[in-house]
């Protein structure tokens, strides 16, 4: 697996190599490029396809100043492209992952050809809400791994092959609970008015190029707010729990297929 090496830490990440049109997929929250492989073996012949181990993840090492903003998350991003000699690459990002290809967008007008964004809704007034009143659990040492437990395992379904939610479990397990912590903070250190407009701009920035949602299930309201502000989206649901590229592998990479096919 190469490496990219970084100022504070050292990255690690897929690459097929070949192919002139480049995918650099995102994984989300304690989870890691292992998750993309089936999605990588399927494309692979069409395209580049780039996966790489979030900082802190997988076998990406933790930064020594043991920075997770949003902004060295995306700096990684293009650093990894610039360093492979990769120009205008489609950015697809599963849940946290989404979250950083919204972001690159917002922060690289231009660099993207295109942006999907899978089962992570960039409004994040509802989830916000919701989450806020489990600060002390989330940030505890002693109960972060049980919330870890509880709330990846809630997001998953019968539809979910054996061998991936081993996976899945084998990821969730190596991340370090500091690092689960570190990329929640986002949420806790900023007021809600700054997250409302956060997600705005997110949002906004679905319509500097063509972008797509490839979700699982509809979060209510949510399209018609994602539409006024980039009302040339396209949104495909497929059902199915959060990780939509693994439970509905078939209908996942054809809707990735149809939407590739538009640019």
């Amino acid at each position: 697996m190469p490496e990219l090496t970084r100022p504070t830490v050292t990255l690690h990440y897929e690459d097929t190599q070949d192919g002139d049109q480049a995918i650099v997929f995102l994984h989300g929250w304690c989870d890691g490029s292992p998750s993309w492989a089936a999605t990588l073996e399927d494309f692979k012949s069409e395209y580049r396809c780039i996966a790489p181990d979030m900082r802190g993840h997988n076998r990406s090492g933790q930064p020594r100043d043991f920075c997770y903003m949003a902004e060295a998350l995306t700096n990684d991003v293009v650093a990894l492209c610039e360093s492979l000699g990769v120009t205008r690459p489609i950015v697809v990002g599963h849940s946290y992952g989404g979250m950083l290809a919204a972001i690159v967008a917002d922060r690289f007008p231009g660099f993207a050809r295109a942006i999907v964004v899978e089962d992570q809704p960039l409004d994040f007034r509802p989830f916000a809400a919701q989450m806020r009143s489990l600060e002390p659990v989330i940030r505890g040492q002693e109960s972060h791994m049980a919330f870890r437990n509880q709330l990846l395992g809630s997001m998953m379904t019968e539809l979910m092959p054996a061998d991936s939610k081993a996976m899945l479990e084998s990821l969730k397990h190596s991340t370090p609970p500091e690092v689960g912590m570190a990329l929640w903070a986002a949420l806790f250190e900023f007021s809600g008015s700054e997250m409302e407009a956060f997600g705005d701009r997110l949002m906004a920035a679905l319509a500097q190029q063509p972008s797509a949602l490839i979700d699982a299930q509809e979060t209510e309201g949510y399209y018609a707010t994602v539409r006024a502000a980039a009302p040339d989206i396209q949104i495909s649901t497929l059902g199915g729990g959060h990780w939509v590229h693994l439970e509905r592998p078939i209908e996942f990479r054809a809707a990735l297929r149809g939407f590739l096919g538009t640019l």
